[in-house]
């Protein structure tokens, strides 16, 4: 769905009444080669992240990128870059989206934890 005027791309999805921006992981790896030895551990919580979510909020995730550059990634362990909508988008959209997200990282660290 998008919303927004012809001019303005603006990724959204409707959960309930709200309109929410879309979300997409941006997941480094160690393919330009620099070291980035723990990328798969940071994708995996990238990828349970988003099964949540498209089981909580069908659509709040668009599909993945997956890149040959670390974006500092390498830094942290579950390091990820997520965008929030795009120019078109309005800031109480990109607010609602944050909300349910929120909501599902809360869901995946309680999974977590209990495991």
């Amino acid at each position: 769905m998008l919303c927004g005027s012809n001019s303005n791309y603006a990724p959204c999805v409707k959960i309930g009444e709200e309109t929410a921006a879309q979300l997409m992981f941006v997941m480094g790896t160690n393919g330009g080669g620099l070291e980035h030895a723990n990328w798969n551990q940071n994708l995996k919580l990238a990828i349970r992240i988003q099964q949540k979510a498209n089981e909580m909020y069908p659509g709040l995730f668009k599909p993945m990128i997956l890149r040959n550059s670390r974006y500092n990634q390498q830094v942290a362990s579950g390091a990820a870059i997520i965008e929030v909508g795009a120019t078109g988008n309005t800031l109480e959209q990109c607010h609602t989206s944050m909300k349910y997200l929120a909501n599902v990282i809360d869901c995946v660290m309680k999974d977590c934890a209990e495991e």
